[in-house]
């Protein structure tokens, strides 16, 4: 073909673009490679080329751009169309980027608007990997996943993987997640905020002692990657990892869930295993199951290792959770550490300790370069928000931290951890997604425990208790207006004033992380009738009153007549009161018997 036919393309339009992973709708903006299978796409549109003019339908990402090529020398057809068939989607996985049709060899024009782009974010999993020689030629010993979004790029890989093992599939797989972010432009930052986090790998640098970081009964244990990394051809090497993954194409996000046996060398516990010391493997009777979920646009990564005993004995599980910040050899000792209580970042030599966390949740905020600009894009900052407090922290180096748990599995039983890491551009994100991260794990609760709801209260105020808690802490409480303290454990009490009829009081808490719970009860203030006044008896005046009357007379005045007493009298005629006892105008208790003297003449 002519140099000037092939010049002839000015301007494309991708039209369609159709993934074969089952579940993916067609132009969707975020597609997923497996690499097992492998997945492929296709791409059709239209270009003001004539037939024969060739194309590349190329992924540019960054600025100044890069680019990787989906399909190369693909000829125009009829009308200016373009099909690119079914293509491995391989090429252009691991990247967001703009997909564009470009005449070939035209690497610039991701500068020319004129040839249209379509945004996509393109995963990949590689599900599992499998020994490629050897006498375990085709054991799985370990798997690759790698999350990409328009925000986000995050990979991660079996437990015990070392960092660079895997390079054939990816340099930056590593154990756990290795995750960074991306700009506008799809420039993924430098460096690295979250790196290799919550690796377990077969040697702890001598910083704690020598050893695997993973210990089963005092003994070292190994997964299969780490197994694989150490003697890949040794008999009783695992051969039951699994792994899966699950993928939302509306929003390219991405969980993975593993499962890994673990194993002891079948000798010595030696602290760098040898063909000596290690002739073979054995297992360990304990299982790992790792889920790891992205959330947030890829920003933060929720992993949850769920330990099991396999054999149906107890175990004591020993374990250093190993934690990398940025990059290996980009300015290691500029890393930056943000222990829960301190202010602000500090560095670390090989061999430095600092003491256990003391509550939980709670979270460590990194940063790749304390020297570096707030917001600079090369640099990152993240969070490592940790569910249950580790019992000590050490440093392999600067960059490097080994993070100390224990853990007890009954027989048959299990044992679970879980962190969440999250990762941005500035100390502000970092710190934002810290206490969300920290409400993952313990998320905002709000309990009225006392008063009841619709009880009944006959005093004109009542004392509420109840409980307000979350990982990110407890910023506010409301109740019925009066801002109220929250105590130890979360506990709170408070006296709200009640109206007569129903009363709706409310409470409404905030934590640290900003999200708001809302609790309330019906109380009815039901206002008693006044106690009617106490009954007396006033004695009256009943002198001269016949007998019968002087009765009724202290009946009226809620008296009783007592004794009736005859007496002598030259003043008053026979049958008429003469006096009282008590006399009148005393005060009684109602229904007090008063003694009558009565005449009974001279």
């Amino acid at each position: 073909m002519p140099a000037a036919a092939r010049a002839a393309v000015t301007s494309s339009t991708i039209s369609s673009w159709t993934s074969s992973e089952p579940g993916t709708p067609e132009n969707a903006s975020y597609l997923l490679s497996l690499d097992n299978t492998p997945t492929t796409v296709r791409v059709t549109g239209t270009t003001n080329g004539t037939a024969g003019d060739l194309l590349d339908i190329v992924c540019f990402y960054g600025s100044p751009s890069h680019l990787s090529i989906l399909a190369g020398s693909l000829a125009v057809g009829q009308g200016g169309t373009f099909d690119t068939g079914n293509v491995p989607l391989r090429a252009i996985a691991g990247h967001a980027c703009r997909l564009r049709a470009i005449p070939r060899g035209g690497g610039a024009a991701d500068d020319t608007s004129s040839f249209a782009a379509q945004r996509i974010a393109v995963s990949e999993a590689d599900l599992p990997v499998a020994l490629a020689s050897g006498p375990n030629a085709g054991t799985p010993f370990n798997f690759y996943v790698n999350a990409v979004t328009f925000t986000s790029f995050a990979t991660w890989s079996a437990v015990g993987t070392p960092s660079r093992s895997l390079a054939t599939v990816s340099p930056y797989a590593c154990g756990g997640p290795n995750a960074a972010p991306i700009d506008a432009a799809f420039n993924v930052a430098d460096n690295f905020a979250i790196d290799c986090a919550g690796s377990l790998l077969s040697d702890d640098l001598g910083i704690w002692g020598g050893r695997s970081e993973v210990q089963v009964d005092g003994r070292n244990a190994y997964d299969p990657a780490a197994a694989a990394s150490l003697f890949p051809n040794l008999s009783g090497l695992p051969t039951t990892l699994t792994a899966s993954v699950r993928f939302d194409p509306t929003s390219g996000l991405l969980s993975s869930t593993s499962n890994e046996p673990f194993v002891f060398c079948n000798g010595p516990n030696a602290e760098i295993p040898t063909s000596s010391t290690c002739p073979s493997f054995v297992g360990a009777g304990v299982n790992l199951q790792r889920t790891v979920t992205t959330s947030d646009g890829g920003r933060v990564m929720t992993m949850t290792d769920t330990w099991s005993s396999s054999d149906g004995a107890a175990h004591a599980v020993d374990l250093l959770y190993d934690d990398v910040v940025g990059v290996a050899g980009f300015a290691d000792g500029s890393r930056g550490w943000q222990f829960p209580g301190q202010i602000g970042f500090s560095q670390y030599a090989g061999g430095a300790s600092v003491p256990g966390a003391s509550a939980a949740p709670g979270s460590i905020l990194v940063r790749t370069n304390v020297n570096a600009a707030d917001g600079d894009p090369g640099e990152a900052f993240g969070a490592i928000s940790f569910g249950t407090a580790p019992t000590g922290f050490r440093f392999a180096s600067n960059s490097e931290l080994e993070e100390h748990h224990d853990l007890v599995l009954p027989a048959g039983g299990t044992a679970s951890l879980t962190y969440v890491y999250s990762i941005g551009y500035t100390s502000a994100d970092a710190s934002a997604l810290a206490l969300a991260g920290q409400d993952r794990l313990q998320p905002l609760a709000l309990a009225i425990t006392s008063v009841a709801n619709s009880s009944t209260a006959s005093a004109p105020a009542a004392t509420l208790t109840g409980t307000a808690t979350a990982g990110s802490g407890i910023k506010s409480l409301v109740v019925a207006g009066q801002a109220v303290p929250v105590g130890a454990g979360g506990s709170w009490s408070a006296k709200v004033p009640l109206s007569p009829g129903p009363n709706v009081i409310s409470a409404v808490a905030t934590d640290g992380a900003g999200a708001t719970a809302r609790a309330q009860v019906s109380v009815v203030y039901q206002v008693l009738p006044a106690s009617p006044p106490a009954v007396i008896c006033k004695v009256p005046r009943t002198k001269g009153m016949k007998l019968a009357n002087a009765e009724k007379a202290l009946r009226r005045a809620h008296c009783r007549a007592g004794r009736i007493k005859r007496v002598r009298s030259r003043k008053l005629r026979r049958g008429r009161v003469v006096s009282t006892s008590p006399r009148a105008g005393r005060k009684l208790r109602g229904g007090a018997k008063v003694e009558l003297f009565v005449s009974k003449g001279a």
